[in-house]
């Protein structure tokens, strides 16, 4: 029992190696908050380059068209113009190129781009005293392009039970044309 109570008496006051077992018990947390640092810079990167895109094509819509057309009508020119501007603004937005080019984000495709439109009254009597919205038209047509985009592995957060990641944009444009 003498033996041992030396043996503690002599660890307590022996400081040789604190400092290696302080960096091992630290190291393993340090390592961990760079992990998520860096891929939370890599989703925050991914979400940016899907803004941008949805952006772009936004806008490319909002000059490409006048008017979305009918949708019932498929060979009015206007629905026919419509359709081919959807088409290279899809593009637009996921590889930054009227035609060809390399995905802005790995797995991303235009099937995940959503192009939509709505419109308003060019005169809107409901709001005091009738606002007047400037348009060639009837009605003032406004472009949303959005996206979903399921972001493919969470690295060493998904080992600690985080689920899948989707990430959704979206961006509004008035419609105007060329």
């Amino acid at each position: 029992m003498t033996k041992l109570r030396q043996i503690l008496v002599r660890f307590r006051g022996d400081e040789n190696g604190v400092a290696l077992v302080e960096m091992a018990i630290v190291t393993p947390f340090v390592l961990l908050l760079s992990a998520g640092v860096f891929e939370f810079s890599n989703i925050l990167n991914t979400r940016l380059l899907l803004e941008a895109g949805v952006e772009d094509a936004a806008r490319y819509m909002a000059r490409c068209a006048a008017e979305p057309g009918d949708p019932t009508k498929p060979t009015d020119p206007k629905t026919v113009k419509w359709a081919a501007c959807s088409s290279v603004a899809k593009n637009i937005a996921v590889n930054g190129a009227w035609t060809g080019g390399s995905a802005r984000v790995a797995g991303w495709t235009t099937d995940q781009v959503q192009i939509d439109t709505t419109f308003t009254s060019a005169a809107d009597s409901a709001t005091p005293p009738n606002e007047l919205y400037l348009s060639s038209t009837n009605n003032v047509y406004i472009v949303k392009v959005s996206t979903s985009y399921s972001y493919p592995d969470l690295g060493f957060w998904s080992y600690l039970g985080f689920g899948d990641l989707t990430l959704s944009v979206f961006h509004q444009e008035r419609v105007f044309g060329w």
